[in-house]
């Protein structure tokens, strides 16, 4: 039984649900799993392959190591509770993700860093755009040497015509991948193997970043006047004013923010959680 003290009382406005769907073998458990081992809800993230995933659990999907149904857990961060639904990644059991997106007001979508869009990929897009349902979008796997961040961006917005917008970015590629820089706020978070930890930007990344930050901004100002008034007198915008603009832009559907990261190791995931509950 839990401890009077350690209960949490939530309103409704400090409530996000988010359903993660994607293509088969992206990583939603894995990341769900990271995502409440970084929030301190369990005291270890285990892996698909030993059949002890908190979101994984009945006996069907631990035998076949995949998932089969659509599974709720919670997770608190920075005074909000965040509900996550991870869902299959096979068609032959889609009728789970729909329901999840139901109750979800946010899709994350997981694009594989390797293949870029799937078909998978394309089926979701294509029911979230039918539902006109929020998405974000978190590009995994890319410590692989085949991982490419800038690529699956591109291969987003042509495959969907959709304007995508990097929160953050990636440190190195491949085997030199090292972590992300959150774009929004100004900070790297460099990965230890088994998580993440706060730093400053590297030096040799900071034209990157600077472009980035542009970007973020220029996007965050369309469509509302005061905030495109204030991008063009300031030349830039502040954290509170983008993600103002962010969430009317994403409420749109007019822009898609993008993630880097690897779920395996649990890196990119601070930012991620940090803006989901902005």
């Amino acid at each position: 039984m839990l401890q009077k003290e350690r209960l949490m009382v939530f309103s409704t406005e400090s409530i996000r649900n988010v359903t993660v769907a994607g293509h088969g073998q992206t990583g939603k458990t894995t990341l769900v799993e990271q995502l409440l081992f970084a929030a301190g809800v369990i005291p270890k993230a285990e892996t698909v392959e030993s059949g002890k995933t908190t979101s994984d659990c009945t006996p069907e999907e631990i035998e076949r190591k995949i998932s089969i149904y659509a599974s709720l857990v919670h997770l608190p961060w920075k005074n909000t509770l965040v509900n996550l639904w991870d869902t299959p990644g096979s068609s032959d059991f889609i009728g789970e993700v729909t329901t999840a997106f139901r109750a979800s007001e946010l899709a994350l979508l997981l694009i594989d860093g390797k293949a870029g869009v799937q078909i998978e990929t394309i089926k979701l897009w294509r029911t979230l755009d039918r539902r006109n349902k929020s998405r974000i979008v978190f590009m995994n796997h890319l410590d692989d040497d085949l991982g490419d961040f800038s690529r699956c961006v591109t291969d987003i917005h042509n495959q969907f015509e959709a304007e995508v917008c990097p929160v953050t970015i990636p440190i190195g590629k491949g085997s030199k991948y090292r972590g992300v820089i959150d774009v929004l706020h100004g900070k790297a978070y460099l990965s230890t193997g088994a998580g993440e930890e706060e730093a400053d930007i590297p030096a040799d990344y900071a034209e990157d970043y600077k472009r980035a930050r542009e970007v973020l901004a220029g996007a965050a100002a369309e469509g509302d006047e005061e905030l495109l008034v204030k991008f063009i007198d300031e030349a830039g915008l502040s954290d509170e004013d983008i993600v103002r603009g962010l969430a009317l832009a994403i409420r749109d559907n007019r822009i898609v923010p993008a993630f880097a990261g690897c779920a395996r190791t649990g890196s990119g995931l601070k930012p991620l959680l940090d803006f989901i509950v902005a």
